[in-house]
């Protein structure tokens, strides 16, 4: 017997029994299950959950049927860039301003009640987000702390706050300092076992003129927290320094990483990422530098480049490095001349992390893209490339090393990645990864281009579903934004953009983007959230 000369009612109760992506895969075969599907709202809002990339949140008490019209908000409104609420902040311009999860921060200098004093402000707002039931009130933090705040991190799972000081002593060694917090009274967090974990680096002294320190990147994943410093000399020269600390104990592990281009990403508790463009002689698996101190600064040995390198390193337990397990992916040969490279952070859940309570869906974890960016210098683009350029894979390509070590050269690994060559008309800043999506604008006088390239393997499908006829889109009294779908490669991606007034720098979340204007002593700050808001709770059949 045929399925499809089954009555509906069994054939409905066999659908039911489908995951997601399972469900999708029946509709793509048959209009007639799609029919089916798109009748009963609770298979609608499964496939509607696969065809957006999204996973379904923990058991809610709200129906599937009341989920469906904020996940279908959620989905035309990134896809059109069409926001549901645009919230407001004027500041004087701080000292360190970001979002980290989903809280808005920003931390400046004021005077201190005792004259000729200073101290420092730290700022902790809420962004709203139409994926859980609507808060009567959102939360705010304000703590005074004693030292200038380098970089904030914040992990509400855990009710973690880090945030990262420099010291700079004219005599002594720079050393970066991170603070273990409790993020909602800013004292010593109960499961850290000490308060302060300082790591020094190896430089010291009074910086040369030209020099500069910076805490680059904070990264909590569990119980490891990344710190990378990096030490500027001139036009863009300079050294990183990174290492993984386990906030639980205050230990550093023992492994420690150098290089004048590095970037990394704690992929899971057992998994490390670092990106970095090692030298030809260099055999150490830290990474190696060509820089070298010297009494006056740091200067460059004339060593030869290879290509960028990808190591995924394993984690043993919180307590090191398994240095006898590592795999390595090359980039292309003639990618040798590089003036900027690195791991753009992606911003949503990552696998085995729950969460907030009460949300209705969230990006799949197992579909989070890691995006690299990569910069030639004007002399040495390589042929068929752009100034810039965008690699996008699955982060699941990158698993934990089994023993001994691998290298995989580009051609064993390049159909798993996607190369976007971006435009070279004007300069791309700020680039951000939500889920599958890459943000990023483009600076073009007072007005500029906010544009989110959206991979998701269903995207072009997705706005097909919203603009059937075309592709031009406008929203919220912008008459130019644009959704088109685009190929590179065998992969259809769908990029959007639109024009923006003002724009200094931008972060992005899963619900929202964060634009920023700095003028005048002040910082204008936008926060526009996609989304539809909850209707009623109803049944979860029709």
């Amino acid at each position: 017997m045929s399925l499809f000369s089954l009555s509906i009612d069994p054939l409905y109760i066999i659908i039911e029994e489908l995951d997601p992506i399972s469900l999708l895969h029946f509709c793509k075969s048959s209009r007639y299950i799609h029919r089916i599907v798109t009748k009963h709202s609770t298979l609608l809002y499964r496939y509607e959950l696969a065809l957006s990339g999204m996973k379904d949140g923990i058991a809610s008490s709200y129906s599937p049927r009341a989920r469906l019209d904020p996940l279908l908000g959620y989905k035309k409104g990134w896809l059109t860039l069409n926001w549901t609420a645009q919230d407001s902040l004027r500041i004087d311009t701080p000292t360190i301003v970001g979002v980290s999860g989903r809280f808005l921060y920003y931390a400046s200098e004021s005077p201190h009640p005792h004259a000729g004093l200073f101290q420092w402000s730290l700022h902790i707002y809420e962004l709203r987000s139409y994926r859980t039931p609507r808060l009567d009130k959102l939360q705010y933090c304000k703590f005074n702390v004693p030292f200038e705040i380098r970089q904030v991190a914040i992990d509400a799972a855990q009710n973690l706050l880090v945030l990262a000081e420099l010291r700079l002593s004219s005599q002594g060694a720079i050393t970066a300092t991170l603070h273990f917090l409790d993020m909602w009274i800013c004292q010593q967090h109960p499961q850290a076992q000490n308060l302060h974990f300082h790591f020094q680096t190896d430089w010291w002294g009074t910086l040369p003129p030209g020099h500069r320190v910076s805490v680059e990147r904070v990264q909590i994943y569990g119980i490891m927290v990344g710190l990378s410093v990096r030490r500027e000399v001139e036009e863009g020269e300079g050294i990183t320094e990174l290492v993984l600390v386990n906030w639980h104990t205050g230990n550093g592990l023992p492994e420690r990483f150098t290089g004048d281009l590095l970037s990394f990403d704690i992929l899971s508790d057992s998994c490390l990422m670092v990106l970095s463009h090692p030298d030809e002689d260099d055999e150490d698996d830290s990474g190696g530098s060509p820089w070298e101190q010297s009494s006056d600064g740091l200067y460059l040995y004339e060593h030869g480049k290879r290509s960028p390198q990808i190591t995924i390193h394993h984690i043993q337990d919180g307590r090191g490095l398994r240095s006898a397990r590592v795999i390595s992916y090359d980039f292309p040969e003639s990618w040798k001349a590089i003036s900027y490279l690195r791991i753009c952070p992606n911003t949503s859940l990552k696998p085995n992390v729950a969460p907030p309570t009460g949300t209705f869906f969230h990006f799949d974890p197992s579909q989070r893209a890691t995006v690299i960016l990569v910069e030639f210098p004007s002399h040495s683009i390589p042929a068929g490339c752009s100034k810039k350029v965008a690699l996008v894979m699955k982060e699941s390509l990158f698993q934990p090393p089994s023993p001994g070590d691998k290298i995989l050269s580009w051609e064993e690994w390049q159909d798993h990645c996607t190369v976007i060559h971006l435009p070279d008309d004007s300069e791309a800043h700020a680039f951000e990864v939500v889920g599958r999506k890459l943000v990023f604008f483009q600076s073009a006088g007072v007005v500029s281009r906010l544009h989110v390239l959206d991979f998701n393997d269903y995207a072009a499908e997705c706005l097909r579903s919203i603009a059937p006829r075309s592709s031009t889109l406008s929203c919220n009294g912008e008459q130019d934004t644009t959704s088109q779908i685009f190929k590179a490669g065998a992969t259809d991606f769908i990029g959007t953009s639109t024009s923006v007034q003002s724009v200094t720098w931008v972060n992005a979340t899963e619900d929202a983007v964060v634009l920023y204007n700095e003028h005048e002593g002040k910082t204008d700050i936008r926060v526009r959230t996609f989304g539809n808001t909850l209707q009623p709770a109803a049944p979860s059949v029709p």
